[in-house]
């Protein structure tokens, strides 16, 4: 067999394009053997160390995970996302290390929570009180060790001044919290275990939270299936919490502005990248390759975000339409929106869910047909704006969408809209829709934020 080049294609992983049709994202050799030549050193790794996973091996994170293992003489178990299995696979295993998706992170978190609720009246006031010590103590010392991203030049002289008596104050309490608390959680995860690998989606802030308080390391990082697919990471050495830690080594990155204009420190726009982890370009779909990659190589990822001054990446958002669940499910919310406009009682749709559990929905109903329904079916209402917030109007939108978003229309299971809220006017151009009568997505969930934040507020 002929030697292998770096440049050949070592795989083609299938993700949905923005219609939703599967484009083949070719990745060479090189573009794996730079991830398995960097991650090792940068997380210290140890030969020897045991993985404990439970993310699909077609999964680009999980790929990299066993490519990574492999190189380095590790091993690796697998497990199920399911609470009980996975507890109890990590004492049988006790894992140095667990790489998983934010879901599963925020499900540990839950399960700790849900456990405390069940507790004893003293157990439960003193997880309460400790946890609200650790949610403090760590604050301070993340200021005080640099572990809070810096947008803008500060003094660090100061910001040690002011962190340094309440932490060395609380720091005895914190290591009290530790004996009586934080280890009997920290237990559950092995005795041998180092850090929690976190991406395939955002790290939910009060999961982040969470594990800081507790002293549990938890690295998240961030790239795409097109860069095979680790762009950052956060550093073992200096974990600086609410980002994804500094672009990879080798790999070039900026931010780019409305205009194109490439922006500075502090400031939002779209990430760009361009590095030997980025992909040779779609199978046979050199059109799309050329959306999202120029000519010298400057991968448009879609997403938003601000470097700090010290080069740290924070995700604000995402550019382009494609939805990540917090489970790491990629989902396209075009199909989903164009099938919810087929109905005879809705005009028009946003689906959102972005970093989410679940998917949900603003809804403008047909006025027209909809003001006919309710006078055929003699429900009372005074104006419109009144009846689509009658019970019976939301059972009818409730089943259009539940009949149209299903199983036998081609729809995953986690592509269903869970809820979804009607809005009284059509989107208008040059507010939710664009010139081109485009939805304008960041403009939407900033001007519906109340109602969108209204229907993740109870999951």
């Amino acid at each position: 067999v002929a030697k292998g080049q770096k440049s050949e294609i070592a795989t083609l992983i299938y993700t949905s394009g923005t219609t939703g049709d599967p484009k083949g994202v070719m990745l060479s050799h090189g573009n794996f053997l730079h991830q398995t030549d960097y991650l090792p050193s940068l997380l210290n790794l140890k030969s020897g160390e045991v993985f404990l996973s439970v993310l699909p091996i077609w999964h680009s994170f999980e790929r990299i995970v066993n490519y990574v293992i492999l190189k380095g003489g590790g091993s690796i178990a697998y497990s199920k996302p399911i609470g009980s299995i996975l507890l109890a696979d990590m004492a049988a295993v006790q894992p140095h290390w667990f790489p998983s998706v934010p879901r599963i992170w925020e499900s540990v978190m839950d399960s700790v929570n849900k456990n405390m609720k069940q507790a004893k009246p003293v157990i439960k006031a003193l997880f309460n009180f400790f946890m609200g010590i650790g949610g403090v103590f760590s604050y301070f010392k993340n200021h005080l060790f640099g572990l809070y991203p810096a947008f803008s030049p500060k003094s660090r002289v100061l910001e040690v001044a002011v962190s340094i008596i309440p932490f060395l104050l609380l720091w005895p309490v914190w290591k009290l919290g530790d004996v009586l608390i934080y280890k009997k959680v920290k237990a559950k995860l092995g005795k041998r275990f180092i850090a929690g690998v976190s991406g395939g989606g955002a790290l939910p802030a009060a999961v982040d939270r969470f594990f800081n308080a507790l002293g549990v390391l938890i690295l998240e990082g961030y790239g795409l299936t097109e860069t095979a697919p680790v762009l950052g990471i956060r550093l073992r050495t200096h974990p600086v919490i609410g980002t994804v830690g500094p672009i990879h080594r080798g790999t070039e990155i900026r931010i780019v502005g409305e205009k194109g204009e490439i922006l500075g420190a502090g400031q939002k726009g779209v990430i760009q990248v361009r590095g030997p982890q980025v992909m040779l370009g779609y199978y046979k779909r050199p059109d799309l390759t050329a959306r999202i990659m120029t000519a010298d190589g400057w991968l448009d990822t879609g997403d938003l975000g601000m470097l700090s001054i010290n080069g740290e990446i924070k995700i604000t958002g995402r550019a382009k339409d494609t939805i990540v669940l917090r489970g790491g499910e990629n989902i396209e919310p075009v199909p989903i929106e164009q099938k919810l406009c087929e109905s005879q009682y809705i005009q028009q749709a946003v689906v959102l869910g972005q970093d989410e559990k679940f998917l949900t929905a603003l809804l403008v109903p047909r006025q027209e047909n909809v003001t006919a329904w309710a006078v055929e079916n003699k429900i009372p209402f005074a104006d419109y704006e009144t009846l689509i917030q009658q019970p019976e109007v939301k059972e009818l939108i409730d089943y259009e969408v539940s009949s149209l978003i299903s199983a036998k229309s081609g729809f995953k299971a986690f592509e269903r809209i869970f809820k979804f809220d009607l809005l009284p006017l059509p989107f208008q151009p040059g507010k939710e829709l664009s010139a081109k009568q485009e939805l304008k997505r960041h403009a939407i969930m900033e001007i519906y934020k109340k109602q969108i934040k209204a229907m993740f507020a109870k999951d």
